[in-house]
């Protein structure tokens, strides 16, 4: 029998991760993330509402639970050692106070950085006791590694966590992406560094195709489908750098367009591909004169719209650049037409 590539790299890199159904896994510790809370702050509020309520989860997060450090890392602003015991000092938090052993974090960098850490720790015995001796010296905390049990990955991205329960979601939705022409767009940081945590791999990811499907989408491919979105830390913190977030979008747009005019949906991830994604389309439009009108919506957004919340209060709409109602109308929610599109953004 032919086994299909897609079948191979799928059981290379499944992960089996708990359900509302499973032992243990309605009881979660979660890591915010810095970018989301001052770019796209909507996401976080929105995935809190759908996990807490409609999957009746119990989420715990530490008052003093500090930013994973990676954009500084990434930046070559702090070193190896200072997010080994940044990472070390959240999961203490997070085991000994909060009593979680699943841990999950909203932002993909600190998914990698989080998994890069523990790598080190398991494979470098001499960094493992230096960051145990640091953390106890600097902050009299006990050193604990989330470990792999159960055949359950050990710190993993909040989509993965609505992937798991994607069926459960789809149960409760109240629209349907029948129709709906739709694509993914994996964070580099999630699929690139590591693959091998990754939901699928990072040439057949299934963390967000398999959301897609649940609620009805048809999937398309097209060339530029595994591009970068272009953010970058230097590019989209610099002015003069800028050009190539644009560049990087500007590629991937005309890719999809040649190849699916009809596609609606891009579907994320990332923090950061989800801003840019949208953003720079704005940016396309006013300096080529050239219109993709491809809307972009992060997991958490588009699960909270099948579920029935409001478009722009509580999945952060008002927040885009290209006007989603195009989509809204083809996919058949309602929202109020008495306002112009620039009302409806406007802050609540």
């Amino acid at each position: 029998m032919k086994v299909a590539r897609e079948n191979l790299a799928w059981k290379q890199h499944e992960k089996h991760l708990p359900t509302i159904d499973d032992e243990g896994g309605k009881l979660w510790g979660c890591f915010r993330s810095c970018f989301l809370q001052s770019a796209a702050p909507y996401t976080e509020g929105v995935a809190y509402k759908i996990l807490k309520n409609d999957l009746g989860m119990d989420l715990r997060e530490a008052a003093g639970h500090t930013s994973c450090g990676a954009i500084g890392y990434h930046g070559d602003v702090t070193t190896i050692e200072t997010q080994m015991v940044i990472a070390a000092r959240n999961f203490s938090v997070a085991h000994h106070e909060l009593g979680v052993d699943n841990l999950f974090s909203f932002c993909v960098t600190s998914f990698a950085n989080y998994t890069e850490m523990i790598k080190l720790w398991e494979e470098d015995p001499e960094l493992r006791e230096y960051t145990a001796k640091t953390l106890k010296e600097t902050t009299g905390r006990e050193f604990w590694i989330p470990h792999v049990s159960g055949g359950r990955p050990s710190v993993v991205h909040a989509s993965d966590v609505f992937f798991a329960n994607r069926h459960k979601l789809a149960a409760k939705a109240k629209y349907s992406l029948k129709g709906i022409k739709a694509v993914d767009h994996i964070g580099c940081h999630y699929g690139k560094i590591f693959p091998g945590e990754a939901m699928g791999g990072v040439e057949f990811p299934q963390t967000l195709v398999g959301l897609l499907e649940a609620f009805g989408a048809t999937i398309v491919d097209y060339p530029e489908r595994r591009h970068c979105c272009g953010m970058g830390f230097r590019q989209c913190a610099f002015p003069e750098n800028r050009d190539y977030t644009a560049s990087s979008v500007y590629k991937k747009m005309a890719s999809l367009k040649e190849a699916h005019p009809d596609c609606n949906l891009i579907l994320t991830n990332c923090p950061g591909c989800t801003v840019f994604l949208d953003a720079e389309q704005g940016t396309i439009k006013e300096v080529l004169e050239e219109e993709f009108n491809v809307s972009v919506l992060d997991y958490a957004q588009l699960t909270g719209l099948m579920l029935g919340y409001d478009p722009f209060k509580d999945c952060g709409f008002n927040a885009k650049v290209v006007e989603v109602e195009p989509l809204l109308d083809k996919i058949g929610i309602p929202y109020d037409k008495s306002k112009t599109a620039q009302e409806r953004r406007r802050p609540f």
